[in-house]
């Protein structure tokens, strides 16, 4: 069974019909990466699954549940998780209390000693407050809290984002061990080198459709990068 599945699914930004017919099917421990142009609609996709946009037409299931009708945060209980760009962390609450706060939404939370096996480098910035770390340090904190939960499929929109390399690398280590522990992962990011090494399958969007799927070496090999989105060197 599917962790996550997409059948004909449109959204809608007022009368822009910004997602057209997109279709896909996400399984458990897989890492699915989406790559695109600035504005082909990656983020509204994520949106539109997580139930943050307002028109959203097409049949979205979550192991087999139909999501239609199910509000963002019944969303989250049921175990669908969304780390967007624009919000990481509670910056006055230190890292231990961001992730108290997110296992106090769940029943079963996943215990802190756990997360820090997974994170170990927050341990020394613990009872600090979080907004006073570095970007890459807050979106450890921001994955952190997502484990707290025990999401079983995570979407990530641009995680790394203006971080240095080192932490760049890192949060790819800790993708794959999610998807180690069966934890499905759709992946929207720029940074296609990443996007590479870590997924099982590589999607682009188009104005809205997906215009070329595959495994990365498909990708690379049918010439697809350079086609859609004008990258001429394959990923190492």
């Amino acid at each position: 069974m599917a962790a996550l599945e997409l059948r004909r699914l449109n959204a809608f930004y007022g009368k822009a019909h910004i997602l057209q017919g997109v279709d896909l099917a996400l399984e458990p421990g897989g890492v699915v990466g989406v790559i695109g142009r600035n504005g082909a609609g990656k983020t509204t996709l994520l949106r539109a699954i997580m139930g943050l946009q307002a028109k959203v037409e097409g049949e979205l299931k979550l192991f087999g549940a139909p999501l239609a009708g199910l509000a963002a945060d019944a969303r989250a209980r049921a175990g669908l998780a969304l780390m967007s760009q624009d919000m990481r962390v509670f910056p006055e609450l230190t890292v231990e209390e961001n992730c108290r706060a997110a296992a106090a939404t769940v029943r079963d939370p996943l215990p802190l000693e756990e997360v820090l096996e997974v994170i170990p480098e927050l341990k020394p910035h613990w009872r600090r407050a979080a907004g006073r770390l570095s970007g890459g340090q807050q979106q450890l904190v921001a994955i952190a809290r997502n484990l707290t939960v025990r999401c079983r499929v995570l979407m990530l929109d641009e995680p790394t984002e203006g971080l240095m390399p080192s932490i760049v690398t890192r949060i790819g280590e800790i993708v794959r061990r999610l998807a180690e522990s069966q934890v499905a992962v759709l992946l929207v990011e720029q940074n296609v080198e990443l996007t590479f090494a870590i997924s099982t399958r590589i999607h682009i969007l188009e104005k809205g459709r997906f215009v070329a799927e595959g495994t990365p070496q498909e990708i690379v090999s049918g010439g697809l990068l350079e086609r859609y989105l004008g990258v001429n060197d394959a990923p190492h």
